[in-house]
């Protein structure tokens, strides 16, 4: 059920989100669940996709949207959909992913000056996206050409940089470089490698040919902390020495090398004066503005004193995103400009008000170009380090974090290297020319807990994880980038200056909230989006919640602790939705290891329930109706999804009274009936899962 993100025209491809809810699978679910089937393998569905839909009339109402993968399976599909998030990075993505497209279905390009009625799907848009994209391109190559010379009559494709630190020796005063690595290149037979030396007390670095010294490979002087070794006098530095140096503004910086590209024999060289000069520009006065959060499990350069985002880029990286930031006004209004001259109406109103006229189509241009800068700014920070041995630059967002580095790599935007300008230009027009487009999608800014829902729709949702990544905080390093491209735009939207915190998770331990306070909030958030999501619920389908499964969490379970599962199960109960199954989505790499899998929970609303029954009498027919189901659920079905199979089993069955008495005259909890489902799980593959008991072919091996 996966999809490998990174091919050409994915949607993952035009920007970053951490999360992502899988398009492919997503709308093999929404085609089941329009089908009615219910069955337990959600892989024979894909055999009917090309069936005809019964009714195409439901919408799909997503209120986790992030991204965009349920509304933009929802359009694959044809089906209306609505889907709201709180983050205004996810929003605006979601809106270029599957509202903007949708609005500006079938338009040709107005670049042309054709006739723009002959467009297929947004094939016209992406056209337009790249032809103004290259009008700025050249725009931008004419204010920045004096911060990127040549070398040597050879375009420079980048500068291998090394942060410093004055030596702590009284009686040295040299810079230190504080290189986690001085190799360049490590393909076999052409391994290079920075040697640093002093020219006085001048940092400078010799390109040497052959594998590097082992000695050499560094001069962090362990792998734990800031500590380095002075190459000049041997001092190493402490770490909380170097840390001071840092929050006290005491870091410099020194070019290792240059790469250069010589009709595309790629060499290193030794920065020459122009080089070091052209990189010696100031740092603009207009940065956005953002600080970073002072969490080291996400963030670690606040604790050397990076504490803004501006500080994660160089004085030159700066002033080119601010450059192509500047220019999209620009752009807008040219593009605006030739699609009134191409027929498109000079009324129809603003984008954010659903305008299709030349205005909006302007606007929709300039939000194109917007998301561009974003990803530019994703591949030109001093977060992105070198890879030596695939000659490519790592972009900021290798992981869902940003840590400290210490020796890094500065892209030439306007070279033939990763993360270049035409390169991200190509893979974003790409996507947008694959964008479905296939029906109407609104998209809102908005908390899921306060925020209104509309009725009788198809419920498509995957909710917020217990132990979540802190998405709102990664989310500002690009938040503040769209504020101000697109504030003239949607004001309301990018109307504070870091996105809100206030997200649906646990996050908030991590920032110094207790963390059992953090899961009574999440706790009590869940259970009233279940609430909400019960009543907005059509009758006539199953609600579709994704969710995820954890197999260290069943220890907690048995024992009667908290779990995420436990937190998921009773919001969905107390909401009033019965359960029909639980089907494994094998989306995770962490899946693939046993640890915890993306799991699909189908639930009914409005289905009859019995009334009750004691515990004693739900105990025995528990024990009976179990083992009878759970077989034929797990007919071909994979070992690897059995326990998660039946979880879904015991849930459905416990499900379907109104409630359980104890002996006391007490409800039963659904925590008790956890420990119930858990306990004959565990009794009935221990039976089944036998060499001499297995005439279902159930065990594992």
């Amino acid at each position: 059920m996966g999809e490998r993100a990174g091919i050409s025209g994915h949607p993952a491809n035009m920007h970053i989100w951490w999360g992502r809810t899988p398009v492919s699978s997503t709308e093999v679910i929404l085609k089941a669940a329009m089908l009615d089937d219910e069955s337990s393998r959600v892989v024979p569905v894909q055999e009917r996709l090309q069936e005809d839909l019964p009714d195409k009339s439901v919408t799909v109402f997503d209120p986790f949207a992030g991204f965009g993968g349920i509304p933009l399976a929802a359009q694959r599909l044809g089906i209306k959909s609505i889907s709201v998030d709180l983050n205004p990075v996810a929003v605006m993505l979601n809106k270029a992913a599957t509202e903007i497209p949708a609005q500006f279905a079938g338009v040709g390009p107005v670049h042309m000056q054709t006739d723009n009625s002959l467009g297929i799907g947004a094939q016209g848009l992406a056209s337009d996206v790249e032809y103004y994209g290259q009008w700025m391109l050249q725009k931008a190559k004419e204010r920045l050409r004096t911060l990127y010379p040549q070398q040597e009559g050879q375009d420079v494709q980048a500068w291998l940089w090394t942060r410093t630190v004055k030596c702590p020796n009284p009686a040295c005063g040299c810079d230190i470089p504080l290189a986690t690595s001085f190799v360049l290149c490590s393909k076999a037979g052409q391994e290079l490698w920075a040697d640093p030396y002093y020219a006085g007390k001048d940092l400078r670095f010799h390109i040497r040919s052959g594998p590097c010294p082992e000695e050499k490979l560094t001069n962090k002087f362990s792998s734990k902390g800031a500590r380095f070794r002075c190459p000049a006098c041997g001092t190493v530095t402490s770490d909380e020495f170097v840390k001071q140096s840092g929050c006290e503004n005491k870091f410099g910086s020194a070019i290792m090398a240059v790469l250069l590209d010589n009709d595309g024999n790629r060499t290193f060289r030794e920065p020459d004066d122009v080089q070091v000069k052209a990189a010696s520009v100031s740092a603009p006065e207009d940065a956005p503005i953002g600080t970073i959060p002072n969490n080291a499990h996400w963030f670690s350069p606040p604790g050397f004193g990076l504490t803004e985002y501006a500080d994660l880029f160089t004085a030159r990286q700066m002033t080119m995103l601010l450059c192509f930031s500047d220019l999209l006004k620009e752009v807008q209004d040219k593009a605006a400009s030739d699609a009134l001259a191409a027929g498109l109406s000079p009324s129809g109103g603003h984008i954010s008000q659903g305008g299709t006229g030349a205005l909006a189509y302007g606007q929709a241009i300039g939000i194109y170009l917007a998301i561009l800068v974003d990803m530019l700014a994703d591949h030109h920070s001093t977060v992105c380090s070198w890879d030596p041995g695939s000659f490519r630059i790592r972009n900021t967002f290798r992981r869902q974090a940003i840590p400290m580095t210490w020796t890094y790599a500065e892209a030439n935007p306007f070279a033939d290297i990763s993360g270049n300008y035409s390169a991200l230009l190509n893979k974003l027009t790409e996507t947008i020319a694959e964008l479905p487009c296939g029906a109407v999608s609104k998209v809102y800014h908005g908390d899921a807990v306060a925020a209104e829902y509309p009725e009788n729709v198809l419920i498509c949702t995957e909710l917020p994880y217990f132990k979540a990544i802190g998405y709102a905080h990664l989310s500002d390093y690009f938040y503040i980038w769209l504020r101000r491209s697109l504030q003239h735009i949607y004001p309301e939207l990018f109307n504070q200056t870091v996105t809100s915190k206030e997200e649906l998770s646990t996050v908030s331990q991590y920032y110094g909230e207790p963390p059992e306070t953090a899961k009574d909030k999440y706790e009590a958030g869940l259970k009233q989006v279940c609430a909400k999501l019960y009543a907005a619920a059509s009758n006539d389908y199953p609600a579709l919640l994704i969710f995820e499964y954890r197999r260290d969490d069943e220890p907690s379970m048995q024992n009667g602790g908290r779990s995420h599962w436990y937190a998921i199960t009773e919001a969905i109960l107390s909401a009033g939705f019965t359960v029909s199954c639980v089907l494994p989505l094998w989306d995770k790499k962490e899946a693939e290891k046993g640890i915890s899998a993306r799991v699909l929970i189908v639930c009914r609303k409005g289905q009859e329930r019995l009334s009750g029954a004691t515990r004693r009498g739900f105990v025995s027919t528990f024990k009976r109706s179990f083992p009878e189901r759970l077989p034929e659920l797990l007919k071909n079905a994979d070992p690897s999804d059995h326990r998660i199979i039946a979880m879904g089993c015991g849930m459905s069955i416990f499900s379907e009274y109104k409630a359980i008495i104890n002996a006391d005259g007490s409800k039963m909890s659904t925590r008790d009936a956890l420990q119930i489902i858990l306990q004959e799980i565990d009794e009935f593959f221990i039976d089944a899962y036998t060499e001499d008991n297995d005439p279902e072919g159930l065990r594992e091996d």
